[in-house]
């Protein structure tokens, strides 16, 4: 699976299908890794014009990773936001978990089963799905924020 960001949404391929989320996603995981880059706490106003992102949904975005516990919220003169965690204890999948209504591929696949043909438990597509869904799954938990903060090789070099 490759992340791709065209600056218009993040983009999730897996074996050439290609999945799209949300731009609410795509600002939220900007916000979380410049948080991890900066390690310190950061403003509202910051936050958009260093990430391009209007302000008026800075509030929106951190209001859904405060609730998931991802970052921290000062109030005051000197307010902003902070990483809630270590960036090793914050995955991919608990950014995108966070703002995506769901992250499941198909309806079925949602946690009360449904399958308009009542199927689920003999169905050859649901049993693929379920597959991909847990690779899909497994492989975003298993890329954290302390990995995608590191310097690439080629970064290195310059």
């Amino acid at each position: 699976m490759k992340c791709k960001d065209n600056n218009s949404g993040f983009f999730l391929f897996w074996r050439g299908a290609i999945m799209q989320l949300k731009i609410t996603t795509d600002y939220a995981i900007r916000i979380v890794y410049y948080l991890a880059c900066r390690s310190e706490v950061i403003t509202a106003s910051e936050l958009a014009y260093e990430l391009k992102i209007p302000e008026s949904y800075i509030p929106k975005i951190t209001k859904k990773l405060k609730e998931a516990n991802i970052i921290t919220a000062c109030e005051g003169i000197k307010g902003g936001y902070s990483l809630a965690k270590k960036t090793e204890d914050i995955s991919l999948f608990d950014i995108i978990s966070a703002t995506e209504i769901t992250m499941r591929l198909n309806r079925c696949l949602e946690e009360d089963g449904f399958c308009s043909r009542n199927a689920t438990e003999h169905c050859k597509v649901h049993k693929i799905l379920l597959d991909v869904q847990q690779t899909y799954d497994n492989l975003l938990k298993g890329i954290k924020v302390s990995e995608i903060i590191k310097p690439d090789a080629d970064e290195l070099s310059e």
